[in-house]
């Protein structure tokens, strides 16, 4: 079945390996270029999963994952991080804004194909 991903990334470059990983996987790649931007995308598309990044201008993945899952609208919406950053004290401030897991840059399809499978299972 068809899922709508939303890839939050600064990186053209990233964003764009990634959304046509999501392609080959099956699933409608979305994408923004910081954090506001991903928010604003995710009130407006409602996606089935975001993937998001930590560190990116205006605002980070962090502020952002904490708004999307404060907004009704968008609260149900699961967000892993997709980051190179995997200290402590990211991942206990990643689990306080609400993300549900890591992808660990750079992405292989196989990780991201396993990432979306345990959220959605095999439907």
């Amino acid at each position: 079945m068809l899922k709508t991903i939303l890839i939050v990334d600064d990186s053209a470059m990233i964003r764009r390996i990634v959304s046509q990983l999501i392609q080959r996987l099956g699933h409608q790649p979305f994408t923004a270029e910081n954090g506001l931007q991903g928010y604003e995308m995710a009130a407006e598309v409602r996606p089935d999963m975001i993937i998001m990044d930590i560190e990116m201008p205006v605002m980070d993945g962090f502020e952002a994952t904490w708004r999307i899952k404060s907004d009704q609208r968008t609260a149900h919406i699961p967000v892993m991080f997709f980051t190179a950053l995997g200290s402590e004290e990211n991942i206990k401030q990643a689990k306080e804004a609400g993300c549900i897991g890591f992808l660990n840059k750079p992405i292989c399809k196989e990780e991201l194909s396993q990432a979306i499978l345990d959220i959605f299972g095999t439907d």
